[in-house]
């Protein structure tokens, strides 16, 4: 591609995070489903794609035929949660099935000073920590990934050492997607490109979110024959936001919004090769017998575009911002709040699941790994018998979230969160059944069912381990003692206090 026909727009990316793990043996698993049930399986993960992103959620200013797809012809999860509001945790707990804080990967996993002169050269997820891949490789599945892998860069912890016999990507949490070098420079934008573990030669003027297409179609191609798993990890639509001109085209008159119409691009390449996928189970006579997952990471960043936005730490929802659809959430990536970590999450499998099904209730991404691992130790648990309607009821009465000082736990339709950013700094608690948007805080009405909340995230937040190389958060009950909610409301700490972080 000729490099006069990218837009783009370079930003700077910064990723911190951290991860370490323990877990239980690939030998204690129990057996998959049945061999002659076993299905194919694509996982399909798009990255800081929001609520409104997709057409299936009611949104015309985006073009999502193949992704609406899926939900048409499977479930749709009208509440599916992400287990972390940004990219590397959210990852880590999707592909074990695991909380990730359980094994330290609460935050994105450092990679800084790679190769020389890293401090914390197996940030990422355990080799302690079985993943799907390894889980179902053990069971006779073929096992590919194409995308970003953001759990790990030391050799031992890439996914060609996780259980995935082909692997085609980068390591890290941010890419260009019009050209890579070959070696690990400071511009971590930049970073090589791998196949299996060795690097690609330094390419551009490419798109890389066709690239990783291309690369799942010749997989699928390759192992058509015999039962696969493929996770497509696409990049998009994280920054830097770049995008040739025949997708800009394309989506050029959606809205009167130059900033909506260049996301809604980027958003229609990745589209485009979920078509192009199903297309080639198409021609093997596959699609029948392969299960179709799509989600995404988490949701929308704040103070994007074209031009610099500038990130408003009290602005609560998209109002005003043109770059992703208004949802009704409150909240950004980052955020515990719904806008950062209710996300678009939906499957198609034939045979088991009714098409057009939308299933009500709280559903989580560590649910996939007990669904497609019979008997796999999980935080998790088995959807189908929930969607097919065989065992009723909740599959989750409380959920948790943690992430830097921020943290919510749910229970039932109750939800007590805080957050440093999105509105004032206060403990909040919400009725989710009938406030979804999270707009009428009852922390202040309904105190006793606040502090209960509050006991029972403590209670699960201070048996995790702080992170290696992240520290822990200052308002984890041991480093700080139990909270009392109505107090810490009436005594804000200060600004300077909110991200705080204990060191060892």
């Amino acid at each position: 591609m000729d490099k006069t026909g990218m837009i783009k727009l370079k930003q700077w990316v910064l990723g911190i995070g951290a991860v370490w793990v323990a877990g239980s043996a690939l030998a204690a698993q129990q057996p998959l489903r049945q061999a002659q049930d076993r299905p194919n399986i694509v996982l399909v993960m798009a990255d800081d794609m929001g609520w409104g992103d997709v057409g299936y959620h009611g949104y015309d200013d985006v073009m999502t035929p193949n992704i609406d797809r899926i939900a048409k012809e499977g479930v749709q999860f009208t509440q599916g949660y992400v287990t972390a509001s940004v990219c590397g945790p959210s990852r880590a707990g999707l592909l074990t099935g695991v909380y990730q804080q359980k094994f330290g990967c609460g935050e994105n996993p450092s990679s800084s000073g790679w190769p020389d002169n890293c401090k914390y050269p197996m940030a990422g997820v355990p080799t302690s920590q079985p993943m799907i891949s390894e889980l179902l490789k053990e069971q006779g599945y073929t096992t590919g990934m194409v995308g970003k892998w953001h759990l790990g860069v030391h050799e031992d912890l890439r996914p060609h050492s996780r259980g995935f016999d082909f692997y085609y990507g980068f390591l890290n949490g941010s890419h260009s997607y019009e050209e890579w070098t070959n070696e690990f420079a400071k511009n971590k934008s930049k970073w090589p490109i791998f196949r299996n573990n060795e690097m690609e030669p330094p390419q551009k003027d490419i798109y890389l979110t066709d690239l990783f297409s291309d690369e799942a179609v010749g997989f699928i191609d390759r192992n058509h024959d015999k039962p696969f798993f493929l996770y497509m990890a696409y990049n998009a639509i994280h920054h830097p936001w770049e995008v040739p001109a025949e997708y800009a085209e394309r989506t050029k008159d959606l809205t009167n919004s130059e900033n909506r119409n260049f996301i809604a691009a980027m958003i229609l390449a990745m589209d485009d090769g979920v078509g192009r996928v199903y297309d080639e189970l198409e021609k093997h006579k596959i699609l029948d017998n392969t299960v179709i997952v799509f989600l995404t990471d988490n949701g929308s960043p704040r103070g994007q575009g074209l031009k610099h936005a500038p990130k408003d730490n009290l602005l609560e929802r998209m109002d005003g911002m043109d770059y992703m659809s208004l949802t009704p959430y409150r909240g950004f990536k980052g955020d515990t709040y719904e806008g950062g970590i209710r996300v678009p999450f939906c499957m198609r499998w034939p045979g088991q699941i009714n098409p057009g099904t939308k299933y009500e209730f709280p559903v989580s991404a560590l649910d996939l790994v007990p669904t497609f691992v019979k008997g796999a130790k999980s935080d998790g648990v088995d959807l189908l018998p929930y969607i097919q309607g065989s065992k009723k009821g909740r599959p989750h009465d409380m959920m948790y979230w943690r992430r830097d000082t921020e943290y919510a736990i749910r229970k039932g339709d109750w939800k007590l969160t805080w957050n440093t950013k999105s509105g004032t700094p206060s403990i909040k608690l919400f009725n989710l059944a009938e406030d979804p948007e999270e707009r009428v805080n009852l922390a202040k009405s309904q105190p006793e069912r606040a502090q209960i909340l509050q006991r029972l995230f403590e209670e699960w937040d201070n048996e995790l381990p702080d992170n290696e190389w992240w520290g822990g958060p200052w308002n984890r009950k041991r480093h700080s003692g139990a909270i009392d909610v109505a107090e810490f409301n009436q005594n804000l700490p200060a600004a300077n206090q909110l991200r705080k972080k204990i060191r060892k």
